[in-house]
């Protein structure tokens, strides 16, 4: 399976902050996309418009398909997600996580950040104190579980269907376990060693997870737009927000439960949605 690598900035000003009020990465996530750009435009090993674009795509768009099959987003090789690091809001700590063959790309992620940093955060461009606070391999660790495992939903899990289903008020946990199983098997084989997952497996792992029980602890759907500063247009990233509490067997799911803490689940993962946390009670 593949690493994650995770690297952590923290932007400040003392005039604070003008973040998305709702979903605070989104606005780093606009401003990353504009400087991943000016990076790779003025990178003097990519010298011709196409591969320009070309490796725009790769890091930051990424699509499968060809002629005969529709393109579809394909999985980025990292996400964002962060917090405010004072009462005040005065400074905000980024997060950003990268997987597998992503992670050799600090430098230039680092590279990135900086040129974000300049350019201006927010709708008043607002150039803050940066600082690198560290970079460190994740330790995917792999608790002891028991019969009730508790994840808690901590940024709006966006659009998670099933079987032609959408989920809102809350998230049962054969949806939950099938949309990470699909998400971690993509990134694998994006970036990490290419080994295929053998489709019994992943069959099986999703049969067994429907004997698991659910119950909604608190919480509910979190309203949350975003409106493009390039477009105009209006996304929606409504979902669910608070605790469900889990009760089964989850000795099979650990394999993939390790990378629950980490990967963001459901559309629009790389803004910062779908963060959840677990433990076991």
């Amino acid at each position: 399976m593949f690493g994650i690598k995770k690297l952590k900035y923290e932007f400040s000003s003392r005039n604070g902050l003008s973040l998305h009020a709702r979903i605070p990465t989104i606005t780093f996530r606009g401003a990353f996309g504009y400087a991943l750009a000016q990076v790779i435009s003025r990178s003097s090993g990519i010298e011709s418009l196409d591969e320009q674009v070309e490796t725009y795509r790769q890091f930051f768009m990424p699509a499968g398909g060809g002629e005969d099959v529709q393109r579809r987003d394909l999985a980025r090789p990292f996400v964002l997600r962060g917090y405010y690091s004072r009462p005040d809001r005065r400074s905000f700590v980024l997060e950003l996580l990268l997987f597998g063959a992503g992670g050799k790309f600090e430098t230039f992620f680092d590279t990135v950040v900086e040129v974000m940093d300049r350019m201006g955060i927010g709708q008043d461009r607002r150039v803050c104190r940066l600082e690198k606070l560290g970079c460190v391999d994740v330790n995917l660790s792999d608790p002891e579980p028991t019969s009730d495992l508790v994840v808690e939903f901590l940024t709006p899990c966006v659009r998670l269907r099933h079987l032609g289903r959408m989920y809102k008020e809350e998230r049962p946990f054969h949806v939950l376990l099938s949309r990470l199983v699909d998400r971690v098997v993509e990134l694998d084989r994006l970036y990490g060693d290419g080994v295929e997952a053998e489709e019994g497996k992943i069959v099986e792992l999703k049969r067994r997870s429907r004997e698991v029980a659910s119950v909604k602890l608190s919480g509910g759907v979190y309203d949350a737009v975003r409106t493009s500063g390039r477009t105009g247009d209006r996304m929606y990233l409504d979902g669910f927000v608070g605790e469900m509490q889990y009760t089964g067997e989850f000795t099979c799911f650990r394999d993939v439960l390790r990378y629950l803490p980490w990967v963001n689940l459901g559309h629009f993962n790389v803004f910062g949605c779908g963060w959840c946390n677990m433990h076991y009670l």
